[in-house]
Protein backbone atom coordinates (compact mmCIF):
# COMPACT_ATOMS: atom_id res chain seq x y z
CA UNK A 1 0.00 0.00 0.00
CA UNK A 2 2.79 2.34 0.38
CA UNK A 3 4.11 1.57 -2.72
CA UNK A 4 0.96 2.92 -4.82
CA UNK A 5 0.34 5.74 -2.20
CA UNK A 6 2.26 8.79 -3.97
CA UNK A 7 0.71 7.44 -7.81
CA UNK A 8 -2.50 7.38 -5.83
CA UNK A 9 -2.45 10.74 -4.40
CA UNK A 10 -1.63 12.36 -7.85
CA UNK A 11 -4.40 10.24 -9.63
CA UNK A 12 -7.16 11.73 -6.87
CA UNK A 13 -5.79 15.04 -7.09
CA UNK A 14 -6.39 15.15 -11.04
CA UNK A 15 -9.66 13.38 -10.59
CA UNK A 16 -10.48 16.61 -8.15
CA UNK A 17 -9.32 18.98 -10.51
CA UNK A 18 -11.69 17.11 -13.04
CA UNK A 19 -14.64 17.00 -11.25
CA UNK A 20 -14.52 21.04 -10.78
CA UNK A 21 -13.28 21.63 -14.24
CA UNK A 22 -17.04 19.63 -15.39
CA UNK A 23 -18.84 19.92 -12.36
CA UNK A 24 -19.66 16.39 -11.46
CA UNK A 25 -19.23 14.78 -8.34
CA UNK A 26 -15.74 12.49 -8.11
CA UNK A 27 -17.45 9.39 -7.95
CA UNK A 28 -18.51 10.23 -11.85
CA UNK A 29 -15.13 10.36 -12.94
CA UNK A 30 -13.68 7.19 -11.46
CA UNK A 31 -14.66 5.69 -7.99
CA UNK A 32 -12.16 4.70 -5.20
CA UNK A 33 -11.38 1.41 -6.15
CA UNK A 34 -10.59 1.79 -9.79
CA UNK A 35 -8.15 4.13 -8.89
CA UNK A 36 -6.79 2.11 -6.25
CA UNK A 37 -6.39 -0.69 -9.08
CA UNK A 38 -4.96 1.80 -12.00
CA UNK A 39 -2.19 2.69 -8.46
CA UNK A 40 -1.60 -1.10 -8.00
CA UNK A 41 -1.59 -2.42 -11.55
CA UNK A 42 0.01 0.54 -13.05
CA UNK A 43 -1.08 0.02 -17.05
CA UNK A 44 1.39 0.99 -19.06
CA UNK A 45 -1.10 0.77 -22.42
CA UNK A 46 -4.57 1.20 -23.33
CA UNK A 47 -4.91 -2.27 -23.61
CA UNK A 48 -4.02 -2.94 -19.65
CA UNK A 49 -5.69 0.23 -18.88
CA UNK A 50 -9.26 -1.41 -20.27
CA UNK A 51 -8.78 -4.37 -18.14
CA UNK A 52 -9.46 -2.44 -15.33
CA UNK A 53 -12.67 -2.49 -14.05
CA UNK A 54 -15.01 0.68 -14.29
CA UNK A 55 -12.99 1.74 -17.49
CA UNK A 56 -14.23 1.17 -20.94
CA UNK A 57 -13.89 2.65 -24.05
CA UNK A 58 -15.78 5.69 -23.73
CA UNK A 59 -13.80 6.43 -20.40
CA UNK A 60 -10.66 5.63 -22.01
CA UNK A 61 -11.04 8.16 -24.94
CA UNK A 62 -11.88 11.24 -22.28
CA UNK A 63 -9.21 10.36 -19.66
CA UNK A 64 -7.22 7.52 -21.07
CA UNK A 65 -4.21 9.29 -21.87
CA UNK A 66 -3.95 11.41 -19.16
CA UNK A 67 -4.12 8.40 -16.91
CA UNK A 68 -1.11 6.96 -18.84
CA UNK A 69 0.85 10.37 -18.89
CA UNK A 70 0.49 10.33 -14.78
CA UNK A 71 1.54 7.03 -14.77
CA UNK A 72 4.94 7.39 -17.00
CA UNK A 73 5.91 10.82 -16.37
CA UNK A 74 3.85 12.01 -12.86
CA UNK A 75 2.31 14.74 -14.29
CA UNK A 76 -0.20 14.81 -17.48
CA UNK A 77 1.31 16.32 -20.17
CA UNK A 78 0.50 17.92 -23.63
CA UNK A 79 -0.39 14.83 -26.30
CA UNK A 80 -0.62 17.74 -28.83
CA UNK A 81 1.54 16.85 -31.97
CA UNK A 82 3.52 19.71 -31.64
CA UNK A 83 4.43 18.81 -27.87
CA UNK A 84 5.61 15.38 -28.93
CA UNK A 85 9.53 16.10 -29.21
CA UNK A 86 9.06 19.24 -31.65
CA UNK A 87 8.21 17.38 -34.67
CA UNK A 88 5.41 16.85 -36.54
CA UNK A 89 3.24 12.99 -36.42
CA UNK A 90 1.46 11.49 -38.58
CA UNK A 91 -2.32 12.84 -38.85
CA UNK A 92 -5.16 12.50 -36.54
CA UNK A 93 -8.84 11.31 -37.37
CA UNK A 94 -11.39 13.67 -36.87
CA UNK A 95 -12.44 11.93 -34.01
CA UNK A 96 -9.47 12.04 -32.49
CA UNK A 97 -8.68 15.23 -33.10
CA UNK A 98 -12.56 16.04 -31.64
CA UNK A 99 -11.79 14.17 -28.34
CA UNK A 100 -8.36 15.92 -28.14
CA UNK A 101 -9.82 18.87 -28.43
CA UNK A 102 -12.78 18.32 -26.28
CA UNK A 103 -10.46 16.79 -23.64
CA UNK A 104 -9.01 20.63 -23.86
CA UNK A 105 -11.65 22.28 -23.36
CA UNK A 106 -12.43 20.71 -20.14
CA UNK A 107 -9.76 23.25 -18.80
CA UNK A 108 -12.35 26.18 -19.74
CA UNK A 109 -14.69 25.60 -17.26
CA UNK A 110 -16.28 28.23 -15.77
CA UNK A 111 -19.44 30.19 -14.52
CA UNK A 112 -21.24 32.39 -17.16
CA UNK A 113 -23.66 35.06 -15.89
CA UNK A 114 -26.81 35.64 -19.00
CA UNK A 115 -30.16 35.69 -20.04
CA UNK A 116 -32.19 32.67 -21.47
CA UNK A 117 -33.07 33.39 -25.02
CA UNK A 118 -34.67 30.23 -26.18
CA UNK A 119 -35.25 27.47 -24.58
CA UNK A 120 -36.34 23.33 -26.02
CA UNK A 121 -36.82 21.29 -23.16
CA UNK A 122 -37.09 17.47 -23.73
CA UNK A 123 -37.48 13.92 -22.64
CA UNK A 124 -33.64 13.64 -21.44
CA UNK A 125 -32.47 17.09 -22.00
CA UNK A 126 -32.85 20.20 -23.16
CA UNK A 127 -30.94 23.07 -25.58
CA UNK A 128 -31.24 26.66 -24.17
CA UNK A 129 -29.60 29.82 -25.49
CA UNK A 130 -27.91 32.66 -23.02
CA UNK A 131 -27.28 35.50 -24.34
CA UNK A 132 -25.19 38.87 -23.26
CA UNK A 133 -27.80 41.78 -22.40
CA UNK A 134 -24.90 44.42 -23.85
CA UNK A 135 -24.05 43.18 -27.12
CA UNK A 136 -26.25 40.69 -27.95
CA UNK A 137 -23.18 37.73 -27.32
CA UNK A 138 -25.17 34.08 -27.37
CA UNK A 139 -23.99 30.72 -26.05
CA UNK A 140 -25.48 27.46 -27.11
CA UNK A 141 -26.15 25.12 -24.05
CA UNK A 142 -26.71 21.63 -23.41
CA UNK A 143 -28.09 20.18 -20.60
CA UNK A 144 -29.26 16.64 -19.07
CA UNK A 145 -32.75 16.57 -17.50
CA UNK A 146 -31.70 14.63 -14.49
CA UNK A 147 -28.85 17.81 -13.65
CA UNK A 148 -31.73 20.38 -14.45
CA UNK A 149 -34.16 18.85 -11.80
CA UNK A 150 -31.22 18.15 -9.37
CA UNK A 151 -30.64 22.03 -9.45
CA UNK A 152 -34.52 22.94 -8.80
CA UNK A 153 -34.89 26.02 -10.64
CA UNK A 154 -37.62 26.22 -13.40
CA UNK A 155 -35.95 28.00 -16.36
CA UNK A 156 -38.10 30.05 -19.08
CA UNK A 157 -37.05 33.04 -21.05
CA UNK A 158 -35.89 36.25 -20.64
CA UNK A 159 -34.42 34.77 -16.72
CA UNK A 160 -30.99 36.12 -15.81
CA UNK A 161 -29.00 33.21 -14.92
CA UNK A 162 -25.31 31.92 -14.05
CA UNK A 163 -24.68 28.45 -15.42
CA UNK A 164 -21.83 26.35 -14.43
CA UNK A 165 -20.10 23.79 -17.08
CA UNK A 166 -17.42 23.48 -19.66
CA UNK A 167 -17.76 23.89 -23.71
CA UNK A 168 -17.78 20.74 -25.73
CA UNK A 169 -18.22 19.75 -29.83
CA UNK A 170 -20.92 17.70 -30.24
CA UNK A 171 -18.83 15.08 -33.05
CA UNK A 172 -21.73 13.88 -35.07
CA UNK A 173 -22.45 17.70 -35.85
CA UNK A 174 -19.26 19.12 -35.24
CA UNK A 175 -21.09 21.87 -32.96
CA UNK A 176 -19.80 23.87 -30.39
CA UNK A 177 -22.21 24.11 -27.16
CA UNK A 178 -21.77 24.81 -23.43
CA UNK A 179 -22.54 21.71 -21.18
CA UNK A 180 -24.38 22.99 -18.46
CA UNK A 181 -24.24 20.96 -14.96
CA UNK A 182 -25.46 24.13 -12.49
CA UNK A 183 -28.00 26.58 -12.87
CA UNK A 184 -28.00 29.36 -10.55
CA UNK A 185 -30.30 32.36 -10.13
CA UNK A 186 -28.62 36.04 -10.10
CA UNK A 187 -29.05 38.68 -7.46
CA UNK A 188 -29.71 37.81 -3.31
CA UNK A 189 -33.81 39.05 -4.41
CA UNK A 190 -34.14 36.27 -7.05
CA UNK A 191 -33.05 33.57 -4.64
CA UNK A 192 -35.18 35.19 -1.84
CA UNK A 193 -38.12 35.43 -3.89
CA UNK A 194 -37.60 31.44 -4.76
CA UNK A 195 -36.33 30.39 -1.42
CA UNK A 196 -39.77 31.65 -0.06
CA UNK A 197 -41.75 30.11 -2.56
CA UNK A 198 -40.18 26.81 -1.85
CA UNK A 199 -39.89 27.44 1.44
CA UNK A 200 -43.84 28.08 1.39
CA UNK A 201 -44.39 24.90 -0.67
CA UNK A 202 -42.71 22.34 1.47
CA UNK A 203 -43.87 24.17 4.94
CA UNK A 204 -47.69 23.46 3.26
CA UNK A 205 -46.24 20.00 2.70
CA UNK A 206 -45.57 19.43 5.97
CA UNK A 207 -41.74 18.78 5.99
CA UNK A 208 -40.83 21.52 8.71
CA UNK A 209 -43.94 20.20 10.99
CA UNK A 210 -42.49 18.62 14.20
CA UNK A 211 -44.47 15.66 14.19
CA UNK A 212 -42.72 14.09 11.78
CA UNK A 213 -39.36 14.91 13.10
CA UNK A 214 -37.13 11.46 14.04
CA UNK A 215 -35.96 12.02 18.01
CA UNK A 216 -31.89 12.06 17.88
CA UNK A 217 -31.27 9.28 20.00
CA UNK A 218 -29.85 9.08 23.32
CA UNK A 219 -25.94 7.66 23.36
CA UNK A 220 -25.07 8.16 19.80
CA UNK A 221 -22.09 6.20 19.05
CA UNK A 222 -22.44 5.72 14.74
CA UNK A 223 -22.35 8.98 12.94
CA UNK A 224 -22.36 9.76 9.61
CA UNK A 225 -20.81 12.72 8.24
CA UNK A 226 -20.87 14.77 5.23
CA UNK A 227 -18.92 18.03 4.99
CA UNK A 228 -16.11 19.37 3.05
CA UNK A 229 -12.72 17.64 4.46
CA UNK A 230 -11.00 21.16 4.15
CA UNK A 231 -11.58 24.46 6.35
CA UNK A 232 -11.71 24.25 9.45
CA UNK A 233 -15.78 23.32 9.55
CA UNK A 234 -14.71 19.51 10.30
CA UNK A 235 -12.08 20.36 12.76
CA UNK A 236 -14.29 22.49 14.86
CA UNK A 237 -16.51 19.67 15.14
CA UNK A 238 -14.34 16.97 15.67
CA UNK A 239 -12.62 18.68 18.43
CA UNK A 240 -15.79 19.59 20.09
CA UNK A 241 -16.95 16.09 20.12
CA UNK A 242 -16.46 14.61 23.30
CA UNK A 243 -14.21 10.73 23.97
CA UNK A 244 -17.20 8.89 24.23
CA UNK A 245 -16.08 6.70 21.74
CA UNK A 246 -17.86 7.75 18.51
CA UNK A 247 -17.33 5.66 15.29
CA UNK A 248 -17.60 8.42 12.43
CA UNK A 249 -18.17 7.52 8.66
CA UNK A 250 -17.13 10.69 6.82
CA UNK A 251 -17.80 11.58 3.01
CA UNK A 252 -16.02 14.79 1.72
CA UNK A 253 -18.51 17.10 -0.11
CA UNK A 254 -18.16 20.20 -1.52
CA UNK A 255 -20.61 22.58 0.64
CA UNK A 256 -20.24 25.79 -1.33
CA UNK A 257 -23.11 27.03 -3.99
CA UNK A 258 -24.94 24.91 -6.62
CA UNK A 259 -22.31 23.11 -7.72
CA UNK A 260 -21.95 21.26 -4.44
CA UNK A 261 -26.42 19.88 -4.68
CA UNK A 262 -25.02 16.46 -6.68
CA UNK A 263 -22.02 15.95 -3.96
CA UNK A 264 -24.17 16.35 -1.08
CA UNK A 265 -27.41 14.47 -2.88
CA UNK A 266 -24.44 11.34 -3.42
CA UNK A 267 -23.13 11.88 0.43
CA UNK A 268 -27.12 11.07 1.40
CA UNK A 269 -27.36 7.99 -1.25
CA UNK A 270 -23.82 6.97 0.34
CA UNK A 271 -25.32 6.75 3.74
CA UNK A 272 -28.56 5.20 3.23
CA UNK A 273 -27.28 1.76 3.83
CA UNK A 274 -24.84 2.57 6.47
CA UNK A 275 -25.11 1.09 9.97
CA UNK A 276 -25.22 4.73 11.47
CA UNK A 277 -27.29 6.18 14.50
CA UNK A 278 -27.49 9.90 13.19
CA UNK A 279 -26.48 11.68 9.98
CA UNK A 280 -24.68 14.95 10.40
CA UNK A 281 -24.19 17.53 7.86
CA UNK A 282 -22.71 20.69 8.77
CA UNK A 283 -20.84 24.04 6.63
CA UNK A 284 -19.89 27.55 8.22
CA UNK A 285 -21.68 30.64 7.71
CA UNK A 286 -22.59 32.39 4.50
CA UNK A 287 -24.23 34.27 1.98
CA UNK A 288 -27.68 32.93 0.64
CA UNK A 289 -26.07 32.65 -2.88
CA UNK A 290 -23.54 30.42 -0.90
CA UNK A 291 -26.37 28.43 0.72
CA UNK A 292 -27.72 27.75 -2.59
CA UNK A 293 -26.79 23.89 -2.36
CA UNK A 294 -29.08 23.89 1.11
CA UNK A 295 -31.54 25.58 -0.12
CA UNK A 296 -32.25 22.96 -3.08
CA UNK A 297 -35.90 21.26 -3.21
CA UNK A 298 -34.22 17.62 -4.50
CA UNK A 299 -31.93 17.44 -1.52
CA UNK A 300 -33.96 18.18 0.89
CA UNK A 301 -36.58 15.86 -0.05
CA UNK A 302 -33.53 13.52 0.11
CA UNK A 303 -33.09 14.82 3.87
CA UNK A 304 -37.31 14.41 4.66
CA UNK A 305 -37.16 10.32 3.48
CA UNK A 306 -33.57 9.67 4.89
CA UNK A 307 -34.42 6.86 7.05
CA UNK A 308 -32.12 7.77 10.09
CA UNK A 309 -32.23 10.97 12.35
CA UNK A 310 -30.82 14.17 10.68
CA UNK A 311 -29.02 16.88 11.95
CA UNK A 312 -28.42 20.00 10.30
CA UNK A 313 -25.00 22.42 11.81
CA UNK A 314 -25.18 24.99 8.70
CA UNK A 315 -23.88 28.70 10.18
CA UNK A 316 -26.12 31.15 9.22
CA UNK A 317 -26.86 34.96 9.63
CA UNK A 318 -30.58 35.54 9.02
CA UNK A 319 -32.06 32.89 6.39
CA UNK A 320 -32.33 29.79 7.68
CA UNK A 321 -31.61 26.61 5.33
CA UNK A 322 -34.21 24.55 4.08
CA UNK A 323 -32.26 21.72 4.92
CA UNK A 324 -31.73 22.73 8.46
CA UNK A 325 -35.54 23.21 8.99
CA UNK A 326 -36.42 19.79 7.33
CA UNK A 327 -33.89 18.13 9.60
CA UNK A 328 -34.82 16.26 13.06
CA UNK A 329 -32.43 18.66 14.35
CA UNK A 330 -31.33 22.26 13.35
CA UNK A 331 -28.31 24.10 14.95
CA UNK A 332 -27.39 26.99 14.92
CA UNK A 333 -23.33 25.95 13.71
CA UNK A 334 -21.18 22.88 13.19
CA UNK A 335 -19.50 23.54 16.98
CA UNK A 336 -23.33 23.40 18.21
CA UNK A 337 -23.97 19.82 16.77
CA UNK A 338 -21.21 18.69 18.16
CA UNK A 339 -22.57 19.83 21.75
CA UNK A 340 -25.89 18.74 21.09
CA UNK A 341 -24.65 14.88 20.29
CA UNK A 342 -22.39 15.28 23.55
CA UNK A 343 -25.46 16.21 25.41
CA UNK A 344 -26.71 13.12 26.67
CA UNK A 345 -22.93 11.32 27.27
CA UNK A 346 -22.50 14.49 29.00
CA UNK A 347 -25.70 14.81 31.26
CA UNK A 348 -24.85 10.48 32.06
CA UNK A 349 -21.18 11.43 33.10
CA UNK A 350 -23.00 14.02 35.27
CA UNK A 351 -25.48 11.78 36.74
CA UNK A 352 -22.91 9.22 37.21
CA UNK A 353 -20.84 11.59 39.43
CA UNK A 354 -24.18 12.63 40.96
CA UNK A 355 -24.43 9.41 41.70
CA UNK A 356 -21.05 8.48 42.84
CA UNK A 357 -21.34 11.13 45.41
CA UNK A 358 -24.64 9.63 46.56
CA UNK A 359 -23.47 6.22 47.04
CA UNK A 360 -20.61 7.26 48.63
CA UNK A 361 -22.58 9.70 51.22
CA UNK A 362 -25.07 6.59 51.61
CA UNK A 363 -22.07 4.37 52.21
CA UNK A 364 -21.23 6.39 54.76
CA UNK A 365 -24.15 7.39 56.49
CA UNK A 366 -25.04 3.51 56.81
CA UNK A 367 -21.26 2.77 57.62
CA UNK A 368 -21.71 5.41 60.38
CA UNK A 369 -25.00 3.93 61.68
CA UNK A 370 -23.51 0.26 61.50
CA UNK A 371 -20.73 1.37 63.58
CA UNK A 372 -23.23 3.02 66.25
CA UNK A 373 -25.34 -0.10 66.04
CA UNK A 374 -21.88 -2.35 66.41
CA UNK A 375 -21.04 0.36 69.65
CA UNK A 376 -24.21 -0.39 71.29
CA UNK A 377 -24.39 -4.33 70.51
CA UNK A 378 -20.40 -4.10 71.97
CA UNK A 379 -21.54 -2.34 75.07
CA UNK A 380 -25.18 -4.53 75.44
CA UNK A 381 -22.12 -7.43 74.75
CA UNK A 382 -20.01 -6.60 77.64
CA UNK A 383 -22.90 -6.09 79.96
CA UNK A 384 -24.41 -9.09 79.52
CA UNK A 385 -21.39 -11.13 79.09
CA UNK A 386 -20.59 -9.47 82.51
CA UNK A 387 -23.76 -10.03 84.30
CA UNK A 388 -23.21 -14.01 82.51
CA UNK A 389 -19.60 -14.49 84.05
CA UNK A 390 -21.27 -13.06 87.26
CA UNK A 391 -23.90 -15.78 87.63
CA UNK A 392 -21.33 -18.13 86.91
CA UNK A 393 -18.61 -17.33 89.02
CA UNK A 394 -21.96 -17.60 91.85
CA UNK A 395 -22.52 -20.89 90.55
CA UNK A 396 -19.47 -22.46 90.33
CA UNK A 397 -19.17 -21.03 93.63
CA UNK A 398 -22.21 -22.71 94.14
CA UNK A 399 -21.18 -25.99 92.77
CA UNK A 400 -18.05 -26.16 95.11
CA UNK A 401 -19.91 -25.77 98.34
CA UNK A 402 -22.50 -28.76 97.09
CA UNK A 403 -18.87 -30.58 96.31
CA UNK A 404 -17.34 -29.98 99.44
CA UNK A 405 -20.43 -30.81 101.32
CA UNK A 406 -20.53 -34.23 98.66
CA UNK A 407 -17.37 -35.06 100.15
CA UNK A 408 -18.04 -34.90 103.74
CA UNK A 409 -21.41 -36.73 102.86
CA UNK A 410 -19.42 -39.21 101.38
CA UNK A 411 -16.70 -39.47 103.88
CA UNK A 412 -19.62 -39.70 106.52
CA UNK A 413 -21.14 -42.40 104.08
CA UNK A 414 -17.87 -44.50 103.80
CA UNK A 415 -17.43 -45.14 107.64
CA UNK A 416 -21.25 -45.55 107.55
CA UNK A 417 -20.53 -48.29 105.24
CA UNK A 418 -17.49 -49.55 106.70
CA UNK A 419 -19.18 -49.83 110.32
CA UNK A 420 -22.02 -51.43 108.00
CA UNK A 421 -19.54 -53.69 106.57
CA UNK A 422 -18.11 -54.75 109.81
CA UNK A 423 -21.24 -55.74 111.44
CA UNK A 424 -22.68 -57.69 108.05
CA UNK A 425 -19.33 -59.36 108.38
CA UNK A 426 -19.58 -60.15 112.07
CA UNK A 427 -23.12 -61.30 110.92
CA UNK A 428 -22.08 -63.59 108.28
CA UNK A 429 -19.38 -65.33 110.34
CA UNK A 430 -21.92 -65.49 113.56
CA UNK A 431 -23.90 -67.03 111.06
CA UNK A 432 -21.93 -69.55 108.82
CA UNK A 433 -20.92 -70.72 112.73
CA UNK A 434 -24.40 -71.24 113.20
CA UNK A 435 -24.89 -72.70 109.75
CA UNK A 436 -21.91 -75.24 110.29
CA UNK A 437 -23.40 -76.29 113.60
CA UNK A 438 -26.46 -76.94 111.85
CA UNK A 439 -25.13 -78.84 109.18
CA UNK A 440 -22.99 -80.47 111.46
CA UNK A 441 -26.50 -81.99 113.83
CA UNK A 442 -27.94 -83.25 109.86
CA UNK A 443 -24.72 -84.88 109.33
CA UNK A 444 -25.21 -86.50 112.27
CA UNK A 445 -28.78 -87.71 111.67
CA UNK A 446 -28.26 -88.56 108.42
CA UNK A 447 -25.82 -90.82 109.80
CA UNK A 448 -28.56 -91.93 111.74
CA UNK A 449 -31.07 -92.76 109.05
CA UNK A 450 -28.10 -94.16 106.71
CA UNK A 451 -29.47 -97.34 104.57
CA UNK A 452 -25.75 -98.41 105.01
CA UNK A 453 -25.39 -98.11 108.96
CA UNK A 454 -28.52 -100.71 108.85
CA UNK A 455 -27.09 -102.75 106.53
CA UNK A 456 -24.21 -102.89 109.25
CA UNK A 457 -26.37 -103.79 111.42
CA UNK A 458 -27.05 -107.32 109.85
CA UNK A 459 -29.85 -105.90 107.16
CA UNK A 460 -30.19 -106.17 103.81
CA UNK A 461 -31.82 -104.57 101.12
CA UNK A 462 -33.87 -106.42 98.16
CA UNK A 463 -34.62 -105.58 94.84
CA UNK A 464 -36.01 -106.72 91.29
CA UNK A 465 -34.86 -104.63 88.29
CA UNK A 466 -33.79 -101.77 90.57
CA UNK A 467 -37.11 -101.79 92.33
CA UNK A 468 -36.90 -102.08 95.97
CA UNK A 469 -39.48 -105.25 97.24
CA UNK A 470 -41.34 -104.30 100.27
CA UNK A 471 -43.57 -107.11 99.90
CA UNK A 472 -44.02 -110.92 98.77
CA UNK A 473 -46.89 -109.69 96.47
CA UNK A 474 -44.13 -108.11 94.30
CA UNK A 475 -42.20 -111.22 93.69
CA UNK A 476 -43.03 -114.33 91.91
CA UNK A 477 -41.68 -117.56 92.17
CA UNK A 478 -38.10 -118.18 90.04
CA UNK A 479 -38.46 -114.38 89.35
CA UNK A 480 -34.34 -112.99 89.86
CA UNK A 481 -34.24 -110.56 92.79
CA UNK A 482 -30.91 -108.26 94.12
CA UNK A 483 -29.92 -108.83 97.40
CA UNK A 484 -27.55 -105.61 98.72
CA UNK A 485 -25.47 -106.33 102.29
CA UNK A 486 -22.91 -104.22 103.90
CA UNK A 487 -20.13 -105.36 101.59
CA UNK A 488 -21.67 -106.09 98.44
CA UNK A 489 -24.35 -107.80 96.36
CA UNK A 490 -26.13 -111.50 95.88
CA UNK A 491 -27.86 -112.14 93.19
CA UNK A 492 -30.70 -114.96 93.96
CA UNK A 493 -34.02 -116.44 92.64
CA UNK A 494 -37.43 -116.88 94.14
CA UNK A 495 -38.43 -120.32 94.63
CA UNK A 496 -40.88 -120.25 97.33
CA UNK A 497 -42.98 -117.29 98.22
CA UNK A 498 -44.38 -117.73 101.97
CA UNK A 499 -46.57 -115.15 102.85
CA UNK A 500 -47.33 -114.60 106.50
CA UNK A 501 -50.56 -113.27 106.66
Amino acid sequence: MEKIKPILEKLKEWRNDMARKEGLPLYRIFQNKTLEDIAEIMPKNKEELLDIKGIKERKFEKYGRDILDLIKGGDVIDSSPMAQNGKEEKPYTVSRYLDLINNKLRDCNAKVLGEISSLDIREKYLFFSVKDKEDESLLNCFMWTNDYEICGIQLKEGLEIIIGGFPDIYKPQGRLSFRVSTVELVGEGALKKAYEKLKKKLEDEGLFAIERKKPIPEFVQKIGLITSETGAVIHDFLNNLGKYGYQIKFFNSRVEGQIAVKDLISAINYFQDKDIDVLVIIRGGGSLESLQAFNNEVLVRKIADFKNPVMCGIGHDKDISLASLTADLMVSTPTAVAVALNKSWDEAISSIKIFEKDIIYRYQEALSNKKRKIEILTQELGERSNFIFKRFKNAKNRLMNKLTELGFVLENTKKDLNQSLDLIFTRIKDGLREVKKYLERAEEGLKNINPERQLKLGYSIVSINGKIIKSVKEVSKNEKIDIRVSDGRIKSQVEEIINNK
